[in-house]
């Protein structure tokens, strides 16, 4: 949690650099995470631009940070790997020795890229191409590629929306400071259990923050209106990490609760919104959204992958307007990957991509339940979406004591649903991730994963 002390000794700018040296240290910070611009980083802490500038090329000349031309700072990959840090993509440290996992059942982890190369051979000539003209980008990010995410949106998420209100972004931390930019002095309600990130991304920003528990329709509105909340952050349609679908009468209740007053707003996490096993698509809670009461974040590093940094942010019109008039919108994304993904939306190749990746998975996933039902004492919960479903596992039949310690000594990585938790949620719940996982290797992993745990 970054806290400045103004009547400290110590310079501001050295504090700024110490609160990232930690963060990376930590791994709260991963390779080739984006810092938030210098001048949106600066507006946030109340100081000057060049006491960020100073604390950045502090971590430059120290090898913590690169820069890359016209798209910001990135966590380095190097000072990672020296460092050993834990991080969220199957390494731990463990007595300053970096673990190798045989089973990873990481729920952010995908297999390789399965784009054809000559795809990625026709969108990269493309945006090379574009590139050259030397073409003029506002700082929203480029019309035409907001044009064709507009279609998309409209096609497999049923949100109607203006291109000029959508926000080309590096990803869902430069989202949020975009809306801590524009939104102050605000209670954040969050998921219990929740994406642990954007709890400790506001936490960093003194941000007020209010769990709202899960109970099995999704998010609690009711537990919500004894709150002084005035803004929600929420994953309806696959909720992080327990897999629940908010039905259509608990979302009209939280729109409902936004539309009451002044001020509230909904942010809806649409992460894995285009991983969907059983029937069509689920459309967005924005979809509903009549008063503009609800912000969109959005992204295709999943979907198409983790080499493309584009994401997209959809603001109401009040919002976007009031965000430009700060005159802080520095887009993150390089004109080369905008102009790749406006290409392979355009001719038609993320539709087909989409259908392939569905179809991929889909055949994972029923690998991963035909094993599960072999064995007695487990309930499976959220396997229609996503790419992770929920193991309930019965403690007549599995033995939970000393799970961390187990699942390290037989170099397993996996999280519960608990370790996402403010409040005491059960230890029974095991969060099963086969995105990362070569259908081949799923039976393997999986028998030798509860191997361990059965009685």
């Amino acid at each position: 949690m970054i806290t400045l002390n103004f009547n400290n000794d110590e310079k501001l700018y050295i504090q700024i650099y110490n609160y990232f040296v930690n963060e990376i240290k930590s791994g709260n910070l991963k390779s080739n995470d984006k810092l938030p611009s210098r001048r949106l980083f600066a507006q946030n802490l109340g100081v000057s631009l060049n006491t960020v500038k100073n604390a950045y090329e502090q971590l430059l000349d120290e090898g913590y940070i690169v820069s890359r031309e016209r798209s910001g700072f990135f966590v380095d990959k190097l000072s990672i790997e020296n460092l050993n840090i834990a991080d969220h993509l199957g390494y731990e440290v463990i007595e300053n020795k970096q673990i190798v996992y045989e089973y990873n059942f990481n729920y952010s982890l995908l297999e390789k890229s399965l784009l054809p190369e000559s795809i990625l051979k026709k969108c990269s000539a493309f945006a090379v191409e574009k590139c050259m003209e030397n073409e003029k980008i506002s700082k929203l990010g480029l019309m035409s590629l907001r044009n064709e995410i507009s279609k998309y949106l409209h096609q497999r998420r049923a949100v109607c929306v203006s291109p000029e209100d959508i926000i080309i972004a590096s990803g869902y931390f430069e989202h949020l400071f975009l809306i801590m930019s524009i939104i102050k002095n605000s209670y954040f309600a969050m998921e219990d259990p929740g994406y642990n990130r954007t709890r400790d991304i506001f936490k960093s920003f003194s941000r007020n923050i209010i769990h709202v528990p899960i109970d099995k329709y999704g998010f609690s509105v009711k537990d919500l209106e004894k709150t002084a909340a005035n803004i929600v952050i929420t994953t309806p349609n696959h909720q992080f990490p327990t897999g629940i679908i908010m039905g259509i009468r608990r979302r009209q209740r939280l729109l409902n609760w936004a539309n009451e007053q002044a001020g509230r707003y909904i942010i809806e996490d649409d992460y894995n919104g285009d991983f969907r096993y059983l029937g069509n698509p689920i459309p967005a809670l924005k979809s509903l959204d009549t008063k503009g009461k609800v912000i969109l974040s959005g992204s295709f590093s999943q979907s198409i992958g983790n080499f493309l940094g584009v994401s997209y942010l959809v603001l109401p019109t009040n919002l976007r307007k009031e965000l430009e008039s700060k005159q802080i919108l520095l887009s993150g994304t390089s004109k080369l990957q905008q102009y790749f993904l406006e290409y392979f939306l355009k001719t038609g190749s993320f539709e087909k991509h989409i259908n392939r990746m569905n179809t991929h998975y889909r055949k994972k996933r029923a690998a991963v339940l035909k094993i599960l039902k072999t064995y007695e004492g487990i309930e499976i919960l959220g396997s229609q979406s996503g790419l992770h479903i929920i193991l309930r596992l019965d403690k007549k039949n599995f033995d939970l004591i000393d799970f961390d310690e187990k699942m390290l000594e037989n170099k397993i990585y996996i999280k519960r649903v608990k370790d996402f938790s403010i409040a005491k949620w059960q230890d029974n719940d095991l969060i099963l991730g086969f995105g990362g996982i070569p259908i081949e290797n799923i039976d393997t992993s999986i028998k030798q994963l509860l191997k361990i745990l059965k009685k």
